[in-house]
């Protein structure tokens, strides 16, 4: 009697294969890599995930002090504490989810070389983790805006808030694509997790988080919007508080390059799974 086989393991698959019934038949393995990573994090803290709360309203004031105060950043007339919070965030959406995914293949070795599942699964519960860390930021966000609110400060909510959604995803499938490449390129070289740090330092800097690019100069803006993150920082903070403006092309920019560097990503991810427990 022929054996009938639930799970079929081939070393050759599309470079642009996405196993997404295998995905969805791993999804509790997705939950419990998530959960892992929570206690990865807050394990044997006191406060856990409450530190999250700390560092934004302390970073938030911080720069809000330096640049706020004393560098007198313009912010389209909005307090310079909220102005910077709602960038922050969904920078710190993007910078967590390429530096988390930076070095998943070599974290995950010790796993890939046991045990079967898709590896994709890694990448994605990266993201869902980011998601809900920032989704708690996000939330301390509303929370300082409605204070504003209720001083007369910034506007109303309206439904453009609903546009935060799109640009959190661009922002996260960005940062975990270009940490998948990394990832990969870690594998054969390992200069790459020495500039990783550096990278997304300098990359904060040339984002219009801690500042607007209506006060740049023409030629400045236009190489500050090479950053695909630019559009994404301006927009999600004109959703929130209406402040600035939305570029349009911009975002559109960002779009395509996110797919592109998406593709790219897959694509090197399921070249480089194929061999890479025999390659470390």
């Amino acid at each position: 009697m022929e054996k009938q086989w639930t799970t079929v393991i081939e070393p050759k698959a599309p470079l642009l294969s996405i196993p997404v019934r295998e995905i969805i038949k791993y999804r509790e393995l997705i939950w419990t890599l998530v959960k892992r990573n929570y206690e990865v994090q807050y394990k044997q803290t006191i406060l856990g995930p409450l530190w999250l709360i700390f560092n934004l309203i302390i970073n938030s004031g911080i720069f809000s002090f330096v640049f706020g105060y004393v560098g007198n950043f313009a912010t389209d007339g909005t307090p310079y504490f909220l102005f910077f919070m709602t960038g922050s965030v969904v920078w710190d959406f993007f910078a967590n989810c390429f530096t988390s995914n930076t070095s998943v293949l070599m974290d995950n070795s010790y796993l890939f070389g046991k045990v079967y599942f898709p590896r994709l699964i890694m990448p994605i519960s990266n993201i869902l983790f980011n998601a809900i860390r920032n989704g708690i930021k996000f939330l301390v966000t509303l929370c300082v805006w409605l204070v504003f609110y209720l001083n007369g400060d910034v506007a109303f909510l309206s439904f453009r808030i609903f546009g935060i959604i799109p640009l959190a995803l661009l922002a996260g499938v960005m940062g975990a694509s270009l940490g998948m490449i990394v990832s990969c390129l870690t594998i054969k070289y390992r200069d790459f997790t020495h500039i990783t740090g550096l990278a997304i330092t300098v990359l904060m800097y040339i984002s219009p988080v801690m500042y607007t690019t209506a006060q740049l100069p023409q030629f400045v803006r236009r190489f500050v919007y090479l950053n695909p993150m630019s559009a994404i920082i301006e927009g999600f903070r004109y959703c929130i508080i209406g402040a600035g403006h939305l570029n349009h092309l911009a975002l559109v920019y960002s779009f395509v390059f996110t797919t592109v560097v998406g593709v790219i990503a897959l694509v090197f991810f399921n070249q480089t799974e194929k061999d890479f427990i025999d390659i470390i």
